[in-house]
């Protein structure tokens, strides 16, 4: 029982710390991009940005580059711990990228975070390794509950990507999924407006279409995962010294941009208002954002997957739905999290997320999405150390 408590105490201390940090990020990125759309000039310091991230990492990372899944590892197969350099690391590399146009979302950002901070925190208590495992498993629920204001989410994460011993972390990940949303608000960050979906008008051929639609929402999630990679795989090869590869992301990016605009970089925010509004979205958005996406995180800049694959899914969504005579902001809020959880096999968790965020209208339409994606996109496994 004590032990217990100690373990929800301690819970709470991380959530909290992940709080403080979180809104520290938040408004650094926020900084971040208001300064880049406000000086244009800063994109072409994208390369420049990716050597020093590169070089950073590259002599000074040891574990840290390991990144998200390797927290995720950790939390589920406890070996060594999560460094306490990996929080100011991806914190500082996440604020550069996004000031300088780098593709890349925040909730991968804040998951190493929490990690970060909750093992530091359990190791300067001497936790034995069992209770770290722990409190690094429910640190991945207070990711979610700070940066993205959904605790719930949070906790079905954790459940579906550390199933060893996870019932065990329920309890604290939980504490420390409200812990970090409450510090968050409490200090005044207010989380973007998300449309509350009004009761779904179902007729006989909606559950076929919506059906077609998740399977579309699997296939980019699977494409995602094997372009990463792909990028990733040929970086290596053709570049023997890391930092030179987020060099080489950063002039590709900048070579697209010159061809396609400057809609794609950073979080693309306005992209996804846009989708979410019902606005007109063109087939080739979503298509341009994966390929900006993959050869920011694939050549070695870092930041999340999340927020990248929420802008993919609901552009996507904006974009087939007047094919399928379907709402189109029914879509755009589906697909944003089926993408993302197809991605990541993780169904449950954009069900979740889907009803968390748009409300219990949503629910069975993201039922039928979140399977047909689940279905296509087979196990392409966007965190690999994935159990």
């Amino acid at each position: 029982m004590i032990a217990k408590a100690r373990l929800v105490l301690l819970a709470a201390v991380g959530g909290a710390l992940t709080g403080l940090i979180s809104f520290a990020f938040l408004r650094s990125l926020d900084w971040a991009t208001n300064t880049r759309v406000a000086n244009g000039w800063l994109v072409w310091f994208l390369p420049a940005m990716g050597l020093l991230t590169g070089a950073v990492y590259h002599y000074l990372g040891g574990r840290a580059k390991g990144g998200t899944p390797a927290v995720i590892e950790q939390g589920h197969l406890f070996t060594h711990g999560v460094p306490a350099r990996m929080a100011p690391m991806i914190f500082g590399g996440s604020v550069a990228g996004h000031l300088a146009g780098a593709s890349v979302g925040r909730e991968g950002a804040a998951l190493q975070m929490a990690g970060s901070v909750t093992d530091t925190a359990a190791r300067a208590a001497r936790l034995p390794a069992d209770e770290r495992r722990l409190l690094i498993a429910a640190s991945l629920a207070g990711g979610w509950g700070a940066v993205f204001g959904v605790p719930f989410t949070g906790v079905v994460f954790m459940l579906q990507v550390t199933r060893r011993h996870r019932w065990q972390a329920l309890l604290p990940a939980a504490v420390s999924a409200f812990s970090g949303k409450l510090v968050v608000d409490r200090l005044g960050y207010r989380m973007a407006d998300r449309p509350h979906m009004p009761a779904v008008s179902w007729t006989l051929g909606l559950p076929v279409r919506l059906i077609l639609a998740g399977l579309a929402f699997g296939v980019f999630g699977r494409l995602f995962v094997w372009l990463l990679r792909l990028i990733r795989a040929s970086m290596a090869h053709w570049s023997r010294w890391p930092p030179a590869r987020p060099v080489i992301g950063g002039i590709a990016t900048l070579a697209l941009m010159v061809l396609v605009g400057r809609d794609y970089l950073g979080l693309s925010t306005p992209l996804l208002t846009e989708a979410f509004t019902g606005a007109h979205v063109g087939w080739w958005v979503p298509l341009l954002k994966l390929l900006f996406t993959a050869i920011a995180l694939g050549t070695g800049f870092v930041g999340g997957e999340v927020a990248p694959l929420f802008v993919i899914g609901a552009t996507l969504g904006g974009a087939i739905a007047p094919g399928l005579q379907v709402p189109s902001t029914l879509l755009a809020t589906t697909g944003s999290a089926a993408t993302f959880a197809a991605a990541a096999s993780v169904a449950m968790t954009g069900v979740v997320l889907t009803v968390e965020q748009f409300g219990w209208n949503t629910l069975a339409p993201a039922l039928i999405i979140g399977a047909a994606a689940r279905l296509a996109a087979g196990k392409p496994g966007l965190y690999v150390a994935h159990h």
